[in-house]
C-alpha cells in the first residue's frame, strides 16, 4: 500500500486489490480519530465547514471517499459492509489503531457498517440523519422522492441516470453558490441559515461527490441493496442524531434505527432538518472525542 497528495483534502492511498482511495483529513494530526462518512451525492469534503471547530476540539477527522466517488477508483457492485475492509486498510496505512466514527445520511450507514465489522477498532459512533436498511421496499417507499427517483433510474435506466448525475455535478461545478441556495430553499429554516452561512461549500462538495456519474450510480446502487450486518451487531456506545423536521429522511426512522442499536442515545433537534450535520457537526464531533 502506498500514499500520496500533499494537499490535505486530496491525499490518496492505493489499497491491496490496485484501486485508490481518496480521502481528506481535517483538524489536528495529532488529535483524536474521527472517522467521516460522507453523506449521499457529497463526498470527502462534506465536513469541510467544521474544520476550525476540530482544531479547537482536538479532532483528526479522516474524511475518505466511497469507491466510485471523487478520488476514489470504482469497485462495481460493491455493498455498504465492503467499505468497512477499505476504511480497515486506510486506517492501517495512517497507523491508526482506534477511531471514533460518525456518518451523515446515506453515509450513516457506513458507519454503522464500520462499527459492526471493525468492533476492535471503533471506540464510539455518531449516525446523523441516518437511513433504515432500504432493501425493504415498504421502506423504501417512505424515502424522499428524490432518492427514490434517483434509485429507480440506477436500477432500471443506468445510461439516464449517469447523465443526470454528470448534469449535476457540471451544474454544481459553474454555480456552486446556486446549487446551495437551492438547497437552502428547500430546507426548513434552520437549515437554510447554515448553508448560506457555509457559503458555496454544498455545491463544491457535490460537484466533486458526483463527477464520477458511474461512481454515484454504484453508490444508490449500495444504498438500496442489503448491508451485509444488522444494526443490532454495533458494540460501541452511539448517538443517533434525527431532526424532526427533515425533508429526505424519515424523521420516525432516527427513534427506530435508536432502538435497533444497542444501548444507542437517540438525540433529537426539534424542527431542524437534514443539514443538522452542518449546524451540530463540532457538538457531535466534541462527544465522538470526549
Amino acid at each position: 500500500m502506498t500514499g500520496g497528495g500533499d494537499d490535505r483534502e486530496r491525499r490518496t492511498v492505493t489499497l491491496a486489490d490496485g484501486r485508490t482511495l481518496g480521502y481528506a483529513e481535517y483538524g489536528t494530526p495529532d488529535g483524536v480519530p474521527v472517522l467521516n462518512c460522507h453523506g449521499g451525492l457529497m463526498c470527502r469534503l462534506d465536513v469541510t465547514p467544521a474544520d476550525d471547530d476540530f482544531v479547537r476540539l482536538g479532532a483528526r477527522v479522516i474524511s475518505p471517499d466511497r469507491p466510485g466517488i471523487g478520488l476514489s477508483d470504482r469497485s462495481p457492485g460493491r455493498t455498504t459492509a465492503d467499505f468497512a475492509d477499505d476504511v480497515r486498510e486506510l486506517l492501517d496505512a495512517l497507523e491508526v489503531d482506534r477511531t471514533a466514527v460518525m456518518g451523515w445520511s446515506f453515509g450513516g450507514q457506513y458507519a454503522i457498517g464500520v462499527a459492526a465489522r471493525l468492533p476492535e477498532r471503533v471506540t464510539r459512533l455518531a449516525v446523523i440523519a441516518g437511513c433504515l436498511p432500504l432493501d425493504d421496499a415498504a421502506t423504501l417507499h417512505e424515502l424522499n422522492a428524490m432518492d427514490r427517483r434517483y434509485t429507480w433510474l440506477s436500477r432500471h435506466a443506468r445510461p439516464a441516470a449517469q447523465l443526470l448525475f454528470a448534469g449535476t455535478s457540471m451544474l454544481a461545478r459553474r454555480a456552486p453558490a446556486r446549487v446551495g441556495e437551492r438547497e437552502a430553499k428547500h430546507s426548513p429554516p434552520a437549515d437554510a441559515s447554515a448553508l448560506r452561512a457555509a457559503g458555496d461549500w454544498f455545491g463544491r462538495a457535490v460537484a466533486e461527490g458526483t463527477r464520477n456519474a458511474a461512481g454515484v450510480v454504484d453508490d444508490y446502487l449500495a444504498a438500496v441493496a442489503p448491508w451485509g450486518f444488522a444494526p443490532g451487531d454495533v458494540q460501541s456506545p452511539t448517538q443517533v442524531h434525527q431532526g424532526t423536521a427533515d425533508p429526505l429522511v424519515p424523521p420516525a426512522w432516527g427513534p427506530r434505527l435508536a432502538a435497533a442499536i444497542p444501548g444507542a442515545q437517540l438525540v433529537s433537534h426539534e424542527g431542524e432538518g437534514h443539514m443538522i450535520a452542518l449546524s451540530h457537526r463540532a457538538d457531535i464531533v466534541r462527544d465522538l472525542v470526549a
